[in-house]
């Protein structure tokens, strides 16, 4: 996830939200992680300022144990705030290959999490973490070797971690880097991606946009839009000579780089995303149908299963998320974005149908399954409601 985050118009968006197209889903790792979906204790063991208003937190486990992770994944981070825990989910920008653990957080306008990490916390602090997660990771497959990215801001968060992954883990792989900012000054790790230019002359090639600073070439001065890309296309780089590309930005520039690259050529399947936020909502999807007769209550019955126990909370169809109603009823149900992306608290509807009023995370074969993201649901038809945070 990325190092930003709109608290401001939560729930609905934060700054850094997970979302990929390209994702094989593992029935034992979704066992793994649902098992150790509790937080953990990590140490603050250096803070390091990357620009003036971000940060990068060098985490380590307080058990001594290991957090293994996937370069492009995430932790979701939770610390008591003026009284009340606040969580937020920081993408992961350190390499899997004996860097520790680095997440980077750029402080926001009334952002309660980015602000307290900026300007309160010390090393030798402690946060609380679950285990690493997210779907926007590297891409492993054998046939893999030209990689490219397009990345805004702190966008480049994941970005830096997969970059890392892919020189360092073939002697051939290549990875071309498109990289938005407003002004030199605002480039996050812009020294660490400068060294690792050093390093891999011939395989990594990284392009910097500057929209509010001039620059030598004018096709790199504005911003990420369809027509600068169509440019970029047909005189810089072809995209059909990649095997898979990686966006990570706010909503507009995701989805002109993402249809742009499909119109040059590039697959779909090859083409993973991480959004910042959603401007819009995406339309409602009703999943694991049994009735769709006009309900006749206003309060229903939903039971969640969790951890192997079952519990039965109230829930008003046109109210609260059934998350939120979990939440409400004391009930330690897992978590993160409540923005329909991150895909925390992905669980299955075994009974009942539920409606979303956002989908960002789940995959169209997951939702005609039954799946559901428990911070968008809301029970339509008739029950029962039975909604299972254990299937995997």
């Amino acid at each position: 996830m990325s190092g930003i985050h709109a608290s401001k118009i939560l729930p609905l968006a934060f700054f850094y939200l997970i979302y990929t197209k390209s994702f094989t889903r593992n029935p034992r790792l979704s066992n793994y992680l649902r098992a150790m979906s509790k937080f953990q204790t990590l140490r603050v063991t250096e803070i390091r300022r990357e620009t003036a208003d971000s940060v990068s937190l060098l985490l380590e486990p307080v058990s001594g144990d290991v957090f293994n992770f996937v370069a492009g994944q995430y932790l979701t981070l939770r610390t008591k705030i003026d009284g009340e825990y606040v969580r937020r989910s920081y993408s992961i920008c350190s390499s899997p290959r004996n860097e520790g653990l680095r997440v980077a957080i750029k402080e926001v306008p009334v952002g309660t999490f980015s602000t307290f990490a900026n300007r309160k916390l010390q090393v030798g602090d402690t946060l609380e973490s679950m285990p690493p997660e997210g779907r926007f990771t590297v891409d492993t497959r054998s046939e893999t070797s030209n990689h490219l990215a397009f990345a805004a801001g702190s966008g480049i968060t994941p970005i830096l971690s997969i970059v890392k992954e892919v020189l360092t883990s073939s002697d051939t792989a290549t990875f071309t880097l498109f990289y938005v900012n407003k002004n030199t000054q605002s480039i996050m790790f812009k020294d660490e991606l400068a060294d690792l230019k050093d390093v891999h002359l011939e395989r990594f090639q990284i392009f910097n946009l500057l929209t509010r600073e001039p620059v030598d070439v004018e096709l790199f001065s504005g911003r990420l839009d369809s027509a600068r890309l169509t440019r970029i296309f047909e005189s810089v780089i072809d995209p059909s000579n990649f095997d898979v590309a990686y966006l990570c930005g706010p909503e507009p520039m995701i989805m002109d780089c993402k249809s742009s690259l499909s119109n040059f050529g590039m697959s779909e399947d090859n083409i993973k995303f991480e959004l910042f936020t959603s401007s819009a909502p995406a339309s409602a999807s009703v999943t694991s149908s049994t009735s769709t007769s006009t309900p006749s209550e206003d309060k229903v019955d939903v039971a969640i299963r969790l951890d192997g126990v079952t519990t039965t909370v109230s829930v008003k169809r046109d109210g609260k998320s059934i998350l939120s109603a979990a939440l409400d009823a004391g009930l330690d149900v897992p978590f993160s974005c409540q923005g329909g992306v991150c895909c925390t608290c992905r669980c299955k509807m075994t009974s009942g149908a539920a409606s979303m009023e956002i989908n960002f995370a789940l995959e169209p074969d997951e939702v005609e399954n039954g799946y559901v993201l428990a911070c968008q649901s809301h029970p339509v038809g008739d029950g029962p409601f039975v909604m299972d945070f254990d299937k995997p």
